[in-house]
């Protein structure tokens, strides 16, 4: 019989003490939370998206830790406008226990200083590291320790999908009162970590947080966004913060999830306010724009605001450097035609490194430049060249020596398993041009090649690509067939 219990549990409680950044000194006091882990057993024997069999990235050490504690929810205090300026007042109040995943290096010599803390993503009714997955690579080899924080309630509460439903016996002490506290949950998270101070057996094993990065991708992206410009301010938890694929929408501040606030909705087109103090960086991609109107948030850069919008990338996609046929092109999660291929992944790699720099020398990254509109309440609102492929953004090689139409324009359902969540209208087309199309855009391999890696070449230049990513890119374009007999 399978024990109820935990095994290996370990209980202390930690003072939600701040570290010595400026962001943090500033910090309200909240209440102290219960902090317990490192967790192991359940039913299944290790945590839900943790690294299984494999176990974590070489030199890297994965735990699972519970905190608990009573949450604050808020109510707006003045009038929510598009400029961010948002204030709230403390509401009602509610006990949760919720679950942080963590990564980080095994040795403190190994280790950057800079804590990435995302928010976990619960649009498919789980809770998903959306943003470790595109990151993980710079995170390893850059020395950084990651940590996701479960703090909506769908992620555990979710039938059949759920933490709970996923292993009872493991996430039964969980609880969660609702997405109005979310807020304050994930302030409290951010500060049990940053004020752990024990030598080894806190979340972070000793390591010293010198800077704390907030990441969050999608429907995380959304929340971050309410988050900065309404709970930052009061808690001050965070040196900076990466906001990653967002919409016209912020978050509600009440409601659950995707929900709008009634009756006094968030407005749309919000902006990052412009006092927050630290930086913001905000990327996007033409998908982004097309399917959740992102292009109404769209501010000048400023002292700490920083935007990046990729050209030709969809909100979500199955990414390769080279477009080309064979090998057959991925229909994603059974999508009717082709998905996105390009490699935005490679992208938020480079901004991870650019808001790092920010953050810890004061050099702010580049604006990108914008990608151009024609009729902004068009169903696609994108200016295009002859291909289909948009002008203007950020500059993929994929979009400068073109071998297809990569766009962010909704693709549709092929085939869906009845219940299932199916999200290919965000997962963008890829339309690959036909031989003769081919064969007169490139009469010879060499002329692929030389229009591709000189765009990667100023890709990387500027900053947008890293140089492993561009190495990779300049690889698949030289092994590519593209302008071959």
């Amino acid at each position: 019989m399978k024990s109820r219990v935990l095994t290996a549990l370990c209980f202390f409680f930690m003072s939600m003490s701040i570290g010595a950044s400026s962001a943090a000194a500033q910090a309200q006091a909240l209440p102290r939370p219960v902090v317990q882990g490192p967790v192991s057993g359940g039913d299944r024997g290790q945590p839900f998206g943790g690294a299984g069999p494999a176990g974590a990235p070489p030199g890297y050490v994965e735990e699972e830790w519970f905190v608990s504690g009573t949450a604050t929810s808020y109510t707006k205090a003045n009038e929510w406008r598009t400029d961010g300026l948002w204030e709230v007042t403390p509401a009602d109040r509610a006990e949760f226990a919720v679950r942080l995943l963590v990564r980080r290096p095994a040795r403190a010599a190994a280790f950057n200083g800079v804590l990435v803390v995302e928010w976990l993503n619960v649009s498919g009714r789980v809770e998903a590291d959306a943003d470790y997955g595109q990151m993980a690579a710079e995170l390893i080899r850059g020395g950084y320790a990651w940590v996701g924080v479960g703090a909506q309630a769908v992620g555990i509460h979710a039938p059949g999908s759920g933490l709970k439903a996923w292993d009872a016996t493991r996430y039964g002490p969980l609880h969660h009162p609702g997405d109005r506290f979310s807020y304050d949950i994930f302030s409290q998270a951010a500060g049990v970590i940053r004020g752990d101070r024990s030598p080894a057996a806190g979340p972070m094993g000793g390591l010293a947080v010198e800077h704390m990065i907030a990441t969050g991708r999608s429907q995380s992206a959304f929340r971050l966004v309410t988050y900065v410009n309404a709970v930052h301010p009061r808690d001050r938890r965070f040196d900076g913060y990466l906001i990653h694929s967002r919409g016209a929408q912020a978050a509600g501040l009440r409601a659950e999830a995707m929900a709008g606030d009634e009756p006094d909705p968030v407005p749309a087109g919000a902006q990052i306010r412009s006092d927050l103090g630290v930086p913001v960086f905000d990327l996007f991609t033409e998908g982004d724009m097309v399917t959740l109107g992102a292009h109404q948030t769209r501010q000048p850069p400023s002292g700490t605001y920083r935007r990046w919008e990729l050209a030709g990338a969809a909100h979500a996609e199955v990414s390769r450097w080279v477009v080309e046929v064979p090998p057959d092109l991925p229909t994603g999660p059974g999508c009717a035609v082709p998905v996105n291929a390009a490699p935005h992944d490679a992208f938020v790699k480079a901004g991870l490194r650019a808001l790092t720099d920010w953050v810890t020398s004061g050099a702010a990254p580049r604006h990108s430049p914008e990608i151009l509109l024609g009729d902004r309440s068009a169903p696609d609102p994108i200016e295009r060249d002859e291909h289909g492929n948009a002008l203007g953004g950020v500059r993929l090689p994929e979009l400068e020596a073109p071998t297809a139409t990569l766009n962010g324009l909704q693709n549709s359902v092929s085939a869906s398993a009845a219940g299932g969540l199916n999200f290919c209208f965000l997962y963008g087309n890829t339309l690959p041009f036909d031989a003769e199309k081919l064969r007169s855009q490139y009469p010879t391999h060499r002329v692929f090649v030389d229009r591709f890696v000189a765009a990667v070449d100023e890709l990387e230049r500027q900053g947008y690509l890293l140089g492993p990513e561009a190495a990779d890119a300049r690889e698949a374009a030289m092994e590519s067939g593209i302008g071959g007999p």
